[in-house]
Parts: structure tokens; sequence; C-alpha cells
């Protein structure tokens, strides 16, 4: 899957894998179901896994969250753990990466996914950085031709 090809990339050296919390498969491009069902289902888990991280440092500041706003698992799941840490973290701000889909993005629940994250990153987040992923994808394509 996509975390094991990054894990096994340069990249990879980035992530402690003891800290990455795995499914078999996303949302379905359903913001409900990665919010309602994936958050209720993982938010003890990742939880602890902030806390646990949390600990290690001597002056936690803030959160930096990176995710996808068009399909369900990093609209849905990704808001709702934006909620978690506002709730267990509430002097601890929150920034947030929102990729927004293309405009010729070929997910017909993208709009929607959308809207329903934004929502909850007005409610949760202290800051919000909006990329639209085709600018993504054009600057990751100039890096690369250099």
């Amino acid at each position: 899957g996509v975390i094991n090809q990054i894990l096994r990339s340069p990249l990879g050296e980035l992530f402690d894998e003891h800290q990455l919390i795995r499914d078999n498969s996303g949302s379905g491009n359903n913001w409900a179901r990665g919010h309602c069902e994936y958050g209720s289902k993982y938010a003890e888990n990742v939880v602890e896994s902030v806390r646990r991280t949390a600990e290690t440092c001597d002056s936690l500041q803030s959160f930096f969250l990176i995710h996808s706003l068009g399909g369900g698992t990093g609209s849905g799941l990704g808001t709702y753990i934006l909620s978690k840490l506002a709730d267990e973290y509430p002097d601890v701000h929150r920034f947030t990466t929102a990729i927004f889909p293309s405009d010729d993005d070929d997910v017909v629940t993208s709009p929607y996914n959308s809207i329903l994250s934004l929502n909850q990153l007005i409610q949760h987040a202290d800051c919000i950085l909006p990329i639209e992923n085709q600018a993504l994808i054009d600057i990751c394509n100039r890096i690369h031709s250099f």
C-alpha cells in the first residue's frame, strides 16, 4: 500500500513506524465514513500515540496536520483527529495544510467532502494553509525537472 511505499522510499526515515496506525481500506471517498466510522474506531489509538510523543516534548507548541480534503480518509478522519487534538490539547496550536481537490478531480464526492471538512477546520484549526492539488503537482514537477 501507500504507507509501505513511503516507508521504503528515502522519506521513510522521517517516520517512526511504531507511531503508524494502519488499516486495509480507506473511507471510500466518503467524509462521513472517515469522520464517524474510522474516527471513533481509531480515536483511542491516535490520542494515545500523540500523548506518548507529546510527553517527550519539553515545550509542546503546536500540531501540524497535512491532509487531503477530496477523499474520505484525509477529509473525514483528518478532521476528526483535529477535533480530538482540540479536545485533548486545547492550549496547543493546531496548524493544518489542507490539500483541496483540483477543478478536474474525478471523485464526485470531492466538493462535499471539502465543504464538510471546512466546517471542522474552521472550528478546530488555528491556522489553515490551503493548497490546490494541481498546484502542488505542478510544484513537484518543477522541482523534479531540475
